[in-house]
């Protein structure tokens, strides 16, 4: 029988309060900072889906066999702020970590650091305003957020990631299912592809690193900024300064990769 567990946090029973004075051009400012430790025992291929609007997530694995949550609030807008923030967990058939504020204006900032056993998979990983670091896990993320970067990195799993404004870096992981920002380069390795992949960015770089082996039908295009490629078995059927299209080792689902503004790099991944 799963276990059912649905928590709301208490900051009066469980948080420590800390106080800073900040002295910034000669004028001073209090930051109102609470944290809370949290762990929990669920059962082995339960699923991690965290909704945070406003702050970092920071994903890792360790050998321990329970689930580690720590949890930063902080704001420039006093102690009531903070107690209207609330937290939810709840744990049934997945583990599901939400922020909830009391309106949108999201005057306080809320960190995660969470902890993970190695049979604990990650799902969505959605923020609306933070940096999304994910690393040595297991699971098949959905990385988003609005404005900030996102880092995956010894992902066993196959990776989606989108930033409206940010940076994405993905390295050693199995595979990728999306890569998408608006404003920022992408770094990422492409270890395998099993269905049609579009590595996108409006207004940045790609770096690409693939695999030796890997039969794809590639089309990469940019509208300011130049394509190349090294040590890959491509047969270009067209190939410019600003659009690359060809097969690469016999062809397969297409991957298409493409920026508005920034060069494209494709590399063998060693």
């Amino acid at each position: 029988m799963p276990v059912l567990m649905k928590t709301k946090v208490s900051v009066k029973a469980l948080m420590v309060v800390l106080v800073l004075l900040l002295l910034s051009a000669g004028c001073s400012r209090t930051v109102v900072t609470e944290e809370l430790f949290l762990s929990y025992k669920v059962r082995a291929g339960t699923v991690l889906d965290i909704y945070n609007p406003n702050g970092e997530v920071t994903i890792s694995g360790w050998e321990e066999n329970e689930v580690e949550i720590s949890v930063v609030k902080e704001t420039y807008h006093g102690q009531d702020a903070l107690d209207k923030v609330d937290i939810f967990i709840d744990i049934a058939e997945k583990m599901v970590i939400e922020t909830e504020h009391p309106d949108s204006r999201n005057n306080v900032t809320v960190s995660y650091e969470i902890k993970l056993p190695e049979d604990v998979l990650v799902g969505v990983v959605d923020c609306s305003n933070g940096n999304i670091n994910v690393q040595g896990v297991n699971g098949n993320p959905v990385i988003s957020t609005s404005n900030g970067n996102v880092t995956v990195n010894e992902v066993k799993g196959i990776i989606s990631a989108r930033s409206s404004n940010g940076d994405l870096i993905v390295g050693e992981v199995n595979g990728l299912a999306y890569l998408r920002t608006s404003n920022g380069n992408i770094e990422a390795d492409l270890p395998d592809v099993q269905e049609d992949l579009e590595i996108i960015t409006s207004n940045g770089s790609i770096d690409l690193f693939i695999a030796h082996d890997l039969a794809v039908d590639l089309e990469a295009n940019t509208s300011n900024g130049k394509i190349s490629y090294s040590n890959l078995d491509i047969e270009p059927s067209l190939v410019e300064q600003t659009a690359l299209i060809g097969e690469m080792n016999g062809g397969g689902p297409k991957l298409n990769i493409s920026t508005s503004n920034g060069s494209i790099e494709l590399a063998q991944l060693h």
